[in-house]
């Protein structure tokens, strides 16, 4: 039995794996036409007609974008006249590129999608500028009024004139928030009880620069585990196009999730409800008896396969967010910037126990402090939660 557990573990890992290689090297769907003109003088032809139609970069894999490209195109049913190119980017190298291009021509600091470009200075970034604006915008250009850069400026706003500061500004908030939803996932008694484990035996059966490598040796395994997982949810997710119902979903689980922890700190249960299950904990007690560095790395990834459903819950919601407002490669630098601090107290730990603080000390703070971690995670997971079923309805 303990074999055949081993066997599908492995089966997942593998799985997961492929699916993020599978991810970057995908490059297909190609949407230009190949004959004889270099892909360079196509731009060049598409940017110079662009003043005058309509054109719109999305992905087919984008819940905002499903919202947008049919009210386009209902919209474009009552201007028959009036050219709307569609480009799909997903999985589309040729598409995205076209898209900086008009990033530049249209002197854009940042792009994203849904966008819309037309005239000399007209952009609509986003699906409620999209919504509010394309109206008027396809109604100027049926009566002759665009292109003309004086009269596009009623569509230019202060934020856009900042555009570069405000960029700067919105990046560094959300670089906040993901780093602070890993930081506070990563607080979880699940890993921490494990490493405390692995620690204590190592100081009685080796000096303090083993239990160093060994404790980085783990924090490394459990962030790899991490980043594959993320990166072959993510790939499945685009792959399949159900990035609506994985983020309503996920919310779902992340709103189940928090309501389970509240209800284990209210009744101050001595065992979580979502932790590492009872019959995996014999396995990881024969790597931590070891006391091995290649058995640490071995047990990072046997606690991250199984504390998954411990700390899924807001894992599983950010990953949602990427997945539906973001390509696959715009997610993987936030991907792992998430997960580097989800094991930042992993590596805090270590650092202190190798420096000299007693783990029982760690282990003692972890069981006193657990109930109220419980709480505030439950409350964090609600919010979190709710905000992804929110951001999808």
């Amino acid at each position: 039995m303990l074999k055949t557990k081993y066997n599908i573990a492995l089966f997942l890992i593998l799985i997961l794996f492929t699916q993020a290689v599978y991810a970057l090297d995908g490059d297909a769907n190609f949407s230009y036409d190949h004959t004889g003109v270099s892909q360079e003088d196509q731009i060049r032809q598409l940017i110079s007609t662009a003043n005058t139609t309509v054109t719109v970069f999305y992905s087919s894999h984008c819940s905002s974008c499903s919202r947008v490209i049919p009210f386009i195109e209902n919209l474009s049913e009552s201007y028959p006249e009036i050219e709307v190119q569609y480009y799909d980017l997903y999985n589309s190298t040729e598409n995205l590129t076209l898209m900086y291009e008009f990033g530049v021509r249209y002197n854009m600091h940042y792009v994203s999608y849904p966008i819309l470009f037309t005239g000399d200075t007209v952009v609509l970034p986003g699906m409620s500028p999209i919504m509010e604006n394309a109206g008027d915008v396809f109604d100027s250009l049926d009566k002759g009024l665009i292109p003309d850069t004086d009269y596009e400026k009623q569509w230019l706003t202060e934020d856009e004139y900042s555009q570069e500061e405000d960029l700067g500004e919105d990046i560094l908030t959300d670089l906040s928030i993901i780093a602070a939803a890993g930081l506070l996932d990563g607080i979880n008694p699940c890993a921490f009880a494990v490493l405390v484990f692995l620690l204590v035996s190592l100081m009685a059966s080796g000096p303090g620069k083993k239990v160093l490598i060994s404790g980085l040796l783990y924090t490394s395994a459990v962030f790899i585990f991490y980043v594959l997982a993320g990166l072959g949810i993510m790939c499945i997710v685009g792959f399949s196009g159900l990035s609506f119902y994985f983020s309503i979903f996920a919310g779902i689980v992340a709103i189940t999730a928090g309501l389970i922890n509240i209800t284990d700190a209210l009744q101050k249960n001595p065992e979580a409800s979502l932790s590492i299950p009872a019959s995996s904990k014999g396995v990881i007690g024969r790597f931590i008896a070891k006391a091995t560095l290649p058995s640490s790395f071995f047990l990072g990834i046997i606690v991250g396969m199984f504390e998954l459903p411990c700390t899924g819950g807001i894992y599983l919601a950010i990953i949602s967010l990427f997945s539906s407002e973001m390509t696959f490669y715009e997610g993987v630098p936030y991907l792992i910037l998430y997960n580097f601090f989800f094991v930042m107290p992993l590596l805090l730990i270590t650092f202190a126990v190798a420096l000299g603080l007693s783990p029982k000390f760690v282990d003692f703070a972890r069981i006193k402090y657990r109930n109220k971690l419980r709480l505030v995670m439950g409350i964090v997971l609600i919010i979190i939660g709710a905000f992804v079923v929110w951001w999808q309805i």
